[in-house]
């Protein structure tokens, strides 16, 4: 490492005109730090004054032969990270004419603990637990569904509805889907690499670049033996075609550091171009090439292209083409160079904790719940970046925001603080771990009556009144619980997904088509805000309560295997069919189908519609395998099948308390940003009259807008028309 090799009087020397970057690590551990600034001070004479005994270069970085306020200005553009020397994969030191990848685990790796790094959530998405041992298996759950293989998302059927991961050991290609390469290809640019993207499910790398093998070999398999392994097999979606998965072509995607640490992000027209550059060349898979047309690791080189080290990218080309070229960073300041040509990564370059605009490229609330950040709109936005007050000096600007860390608060094994999800249940002993949730901030006491030790000073104590609404004297008692978010999160600011249709390539339903600022109305035209339903969910204290929330609809053709027990739906499963083999048998819409709704795409809701490819999805695939045996239309809550005896020859039934385990409807995005303040909250009237009490209790008419609101369940009934529920309804609950 530069640090502890070349130690400071190399660094100055080998940077000459750098050394506030290199000259302040006292103790010799790579890191400008509080130690360092007590060794510091202990050589702080001030002007004029002559250099305590020890206190040499270090201290004295412009050689005056005193430790004054300009050493100190020094120290203080020193704190952080000496210049870090960029490695490749095999731990070797990059060139600034390197087209090597540089790699993130080995460049990051001497200093910090990699392993217990990428063993974070974020990082396995539910491939492991929190001791690192493989947390994987078919039907996860016991539940029938085979297909969901994990808790988390590399090995669950979520959110794009699109592919399901497939199985370590399959018997024919159309028992597969989405391979782990595809899966690091297709969804790797919402992953920081490392996990799915560096093991397989036996725990072996998936390639070893240094010894040339795959992670089977090292079992002793052959590659006729994982031919049809989820691992290392990959399938071509027009053809049915496995093939090898070319791990050695792509190399790996190892955790990157930069993707998170990296200081200055490239934002154009509000995308960081750091997110979609990594993005794009996983994307390329095994395609990806240079500008002489040699072949280039895309898995490998994403982080390298991530950080825009690149004199060329064109993604769009065929082939792709990335060139690497780290003069790049020189110029922009993000590297340095010693006098032999070695790449270093600059200490301002590396930034903790991470700003907002890395967390934004993953977790794009906007879309799916109507959230706006970047925006003073969000209070806690506005609070934390200065934008309250008076002094527009002060004032952090949206590249700078590192609000998301305030309440998300990481520990060393980088799993960041979180509440816990309606959805997605991986690593639940997390929840609310390490998240400074409503509670946290605004109660000035325990409920053991201790002081509040995380009490925020600006975060006024909630009046005493409401707190009927937030918790039950007794067990038996039924008193409605609401959460905080239930009032201060009314409405979203900004328009969200609604559905997802995969039976339509590309279909989906926003907000504001179905919803609209009259949570009574949804056809009102003003669409500047829109209405969320309800959920039950476990809050911070461990009582359950009810939360905001933006329900998904999801559309997809299935398998219902009726477990000959036609009289019996609880034992029913429902298998999502995998979009490939649907297209093998309808390549493209068919000419059955039609626009009802007028809204630019097709949709198939008409009995005539669902018949005709109810029919067609009986057939072979180009295996010669059938694509479904009973083949049924999940849409929204009810599923629609073929049934002689009902006009039109399909019939339809609500899926919900069947014990069919469904768990696509709903698919539940909670909303938990975007605050509101107590004049803006549900409940509130001036001077916190009884007339608040009116968002939700209007016993006479039963029009209140929290509990009658309109919630979509059916984008398109068999009419082409929207179908709504009451919140009463979706709930349960009937409040006076």
């Amino acid at each position: 490492m530069v640090h502890l090799l070349c130690g400071v009087l190399g660094l100055v020397a080998a940077f000459g005109a750098l050394p506030p970057h290199g000259s302040m690590d006292f103790d010799g551990d790579g890191y400008v730090g509080k130690a360092d600034l007590v060794a510091f001070l202990a050589c702080f004479g001030g002007p004029g004054g002559s250099l305590p005994v020890g206190c040499t270069v270090e201290a004295d970085v412009n050689g005056d032969a005193h430790v004054d306020l300009a050493d100190f200005a020094f120290f203080q553009r020193a704190r952080g990270h000496l210049p870090i020397p960029l490695k490749d994969s095999l731990g070797s030191a990059i060139t600034i004419n390197s087209t090597a990848p540089y790699n993130g685990r080995q460049t990051c790796g001497g200093c910090h603990d990699v392993d217990r790094i990428a063993n974070g959530f974020l990082f396995q998405q539910g491939r492991t637990d929190t001791s690192g041992q493989l947390d994987m298996r078919d039907d996860y759950y016991a539940d029938g569904r085979f297909w969901i293989k994990s808790s988390g998302r590399y090995g669950k059927w979520g959110q794009s509805f699109r592919y399901l991961l497939a199985a370590k050991e399959n018997t024919r290609p159309s028992d597969m889907d989405q391979t782990a390469f595809a899966w690091v290809r297709d969804c790797g640019g919402c992953h920081p690499g490392g996990g799915p993207g560096e093991f397989d499910r036996d725990g072996k790398l998936l390639y070893d670049e240094a010894a040339g093998q795959f992670g089977y070999e090292r079992l002793g398999k052959t590659a006729d033996e994982v031919a049809l392994d989820g691992d290392y097999s990959l399938l071509n979606y027009t053809t049915g075609e496995v093939t090898p998965a070319p791990w050695n072509v792509t190399g790996l995607s190892g955790p990157d550091c930069l993707r998170c640490h990296r200081t200055e992000r490239t934002v154009r027209s509000g995308n960081d171009m750091n997110f979609i550059w990594r993005r794009d060349v996983l994307a390329s898979g095994a395609t990806l090439v240079d500008q002489s047309g040699a072949t280039v690791p895309a898995f490998a080189a994403a982080e390298t292209a991530g950080q825009g080290w690149f004199s060329r990218i064109d993604t769009a080309a065929r082939p792709p083409v990335l060139q690497i070229d780290y003069a790049v960073g020189v110029q922009d300041g993000s590297l340095l160079a010693d006098d032999d040509a070695r790449a270093f990564l600059s200490p301002v370059s590396v930034t903790w904790p991470p700003k907002d605009r890395a967390c934004w490229g993953c977790h794009p609330f906007g879309t799916i719940t109507g959230t706006v950040w970047f925006d003073d709109r969000d209070v806690l936005y506005r609070y934390f970046n200065r934008l309250s007050d008076d002094d527009p000096a002060n004032d952090i600007s949206p590249e700078n925001s590192r609000v998301c860390t305030v309440c998300h608060i990481g520990d060393v094994s980088h799993n960041f603080g979180r509440g816990n999800s309606l959805q997605i249940h991986y690593r639940d002993e997390l929840d609310w771990t390490n998240l400074r949730d409503c509670r946290s901030c605004h109660i000035t006491t325990l409920p053991s009556g201790e002081p509040n030790p995380f009490k925020h000073a600006a975060a006024p104590e909630y009046p005493g009144q409401v707190t009927i609404h937030l918790k039950m004297d007794s067990p038996g008692e039924t008193q409605m619980r609401l959460s905080c978010q239930a009032c201060h999160i009314p409405y979203a600011l900004s328009p969200a997904l609604l559905f997802r249709d995969i039976t339509i390539p590309g279909a989906t339903g926003t907000t504001s088509q179905y919803l609209s600022a009259d949570p009574l109305d949804p056809s009102n035209p003003d669409k500047s805000r829109w209405y969320p339903s309800f959920a039950w969910k476990t809050d911070s204290d461990g009582l359950e309560r009810l939360f905001p929330v933006n329900l998904w609809i999801t559309i997809y053709w299935g398998n219902w295997n009726r477990n000959g027990t036609p009289d019996d739906l609880s034992d029913d499963i429902i298998t999502p069919i995998p979009v490939w083999r649907v297209s093998q048998v309808i390549p493209v819409p068919l000419p059955v189908v039609t626009d009802d709704n007028g809204d630019g795409q097709l949709e198939i809701n008409r009995p005539e519609e669902i018949l005709a490819y109810i029919q067609l999805l009986k057939g072979n695939d180009a295996l010669g395998v059938p694509v479904a045996l009973n083949p049924v239309l999940v849409k929204g809550p009810r599923i629609w099948y073929e049934d002689t005896n009902s006009a039109g020859l399909v019939a339809s039934f609500d899926h919900r308390g069947t014990g069919i385990p469904i768990t696509s409807y709903p698919y539940v995005w909670e909303l938990d940003h975007n605050v509101r303040p107590v004049t803006e909250s549900l409940g509130y009237a001036p001077n916190h009259s009884p007339e608040g009490c009116r968002d939700c209790h209007r016993p006479a008419t039963h029009d209140a807008p929290v509990w009658d609101r309109l919630v979509l369940v059916d984008p398109f009934g068999p009419d082409g028309a929207p179908v709504y529920e009451k919140v009463r309804a979706m709930t349960g609950l009937n409040p006076p």
